[in-house]
């Protein structure tokens, strides 16, 4: 089942990279788990299979505790991307020179 745009996408770059590390789902799920996730087991696997659709921050927060997990063993390769771009800006307001 093809799962609409890029939660598929987000998926299938899941797929890859879990499927090259060193662990297996359960772990990573209880890794998601600890960090705020909020599927359960049968939802993770559901969805890592392409037959259930989770919301992006789930999403998010699976793709980080697998990246997570493979950023702690040290192993460089694939990473799960996640469902934005993470864009880092500067709050600070820019001063204008020679404004009194």
């Amino acid at each position: 089942m093809a799962l609409p745009g890029d939660e598929d996408e987000q998926r299938q770059g899941f797929r890859l990279a879990f499927e090259a590390a060193p662990f297996t789902l359960e772990q990573i799920w209880m890794k998601y788990f600890a960090i705020g996730g909020g599927a359960g087991m049968t939802e993770v696997h559901a969805y890592v299979h392409g037959a259930l659709s989770l919301p992006p921050i789930e999403r998010d927060m699976l793709a980080h505790a697998l990246n997570e997990s493979l950023n702690g063993l040290g192993v460089n390769g694939h990473r799960a991307g996640y469902s934005q771009a993470i864009c880092l800006t500067s709050d600070e307001p820019k001063s204008d020179e020679g404004e009194s």
